[in-house]
């Protein structure tokens, strides 16, 4: 347990007289239902945020992004104090894309294999019931399966590794920080899109992670930046004395191989791995990271699931070319006959990849049908 987690847990019992009482009386726990499920594995407890102005009767279908928590707190205790659901949850986010947010409890103190320990093909029973729990959301709400997000600091991170592992095509972007996962099952992990925070004096597991995707031929954008913040209130004293300018904060000192306005231009035009590594930053920070980065979001909803159905566009007159769509990303080209063009109508098709490898960039697909 980090001094940092040691200092929330303390905290939390000088306020709450004991651990586990029920919701504090400030934070984000307090614009989030607390529910309870009852999965095959047991029962389980998390914090839902259900979008304003959300309507069951609508057609609108929102996006649910999980994040778990890491040791040494409750998920309530987590959420207030160390921001469980941010980026996520603030205003500006949720006004451009609306979704739902889960913060679940574990059931066994843990989510999974913790580092490069493999899972033997064994599911975690916290992170079984969490999936339990979304199949039942799924009943409760409309949602959009083609876009969760699924995040986690330290022992939450090694969660979002190890269910990557076991649900495969399942999650359309992933957000695990401060830790890793068994790198020899990177082709499962692969079919989300991943966004790696780490420290720089928290070993080398993201770095490890980001290999891992290199060495089987995934592109990573890698970028390096000054951030040493650990907790909610140094970035909001950092956050001020910057004027409010967030992006100089979170990516202070952006530098070689990517600059941040590098960054913004490959998050536009699809990136699908990226890895940020926080000079000075400690365990924790990995988190603070990615909590406020302001580019998270914006990439983690413009991903959809590996396999999912382009958008829709009007279709051409005629025989030829009767459907087509465009995606940001795509895992393969399901047909021989299909055609793969750049946005600017560059072709593609000169560079098709191996069977379940992703493009790369953004591209337009053709579907000739009979």
């Amino acid at each position: 347990m980090s001094h940092f987690s040691r200092r929330i847990l303390l905290s939390s019992f000088l306020l709450a007289g004991v651990l586990g009482q029920p919701r504090a009386q400030t934070g984000d726990s307090q614009k989030m239902l607390d529910k309870s499920f009852q999965s095959t594995a047991g029962a389980l407890k998390y914090l839902l945020f259900v979008p304003q102005g959300y309507s069951a009767t609508g057609t609108k279908r929102y996006p649910l992004v999980v994040s778990l928590r890491g040791q040494g707190s409750t998920y309530i205790q987590a959420t207030d104090n160390f921001e469980m659901a941010h980026p996520w949850i603030e205003d500006s986010v949720q006004a451009r894309d609306p979704h739902f947010i889960m913060v679940p409890e574990p059931i066994t103190g843990t989510w999974g294999p913790i580092g490069q320990s493999p899972s033997n093909g064994i599911f975690n029973s916290s992170s079984k019931a969490v999936m339990d729990a979304i199949a039942d959301l799924k009943k409760q709400y409309t949602l959009d399966t083609n876009r969760f997000v699924l995040a986690g600091f330290s022992l939450g991170g090694s969660g979002v590794y190890h269910i990557l592992e076991m649900t495969p095509g399942f999650w359309a972007a992933a957000v695990p920080t401060s830790a890793g996962g068994d790198s020899s099952k990177t082709e499962a992990f692969s079919k989300a899109a991943i966004w790696h925070h780490q420290g720089s004096t928290d070993g080398t597991a993201g770095q490890r992670m980001a290999k891992g995707l290199d060495n089987h031929g995934y592109k990573v954008v890698r970028v390096v930046c000054d951030f040493t913040i650990n907790n909610p209130n140094a970035w909001r004293t950092a956050l001020t004395s910057a004027g409010g300018n967030a992006e100089a904060v979170a990516f202070k000192n952006a530098k070689a191989p990517v600059t941040l306005d590098s960054l913004k231009r490959a998050i536009d035009a699809g990136a699908r791995y990226l890895y940020t590594e926080l000079t000075g930053g400690n365990h924790e920070a990995g988190w603070m990271g990615a909590a406020h980065n302001p580019l998270l979001a914006k990439w983690a909803f413009s991903k959809v699931r590996a396999g999912a159905q382009p958008v829709s566009l009007a279709p051409r007159a005629g025989k030829a070319w009767k459907r087509n769509g465009a995606t940001l990303a795509i895992g393969s080209l399901p047909h021989l006959a299909d055609g793969a063009f750049s946005l600017t109508g560059r072709s593609l098709l000169g560079s098709r990849p191996a069977a379940g490898k992703p493009l790369g960039t953004q591209v337009l697909v053709l579907r000739q049908e009979n």
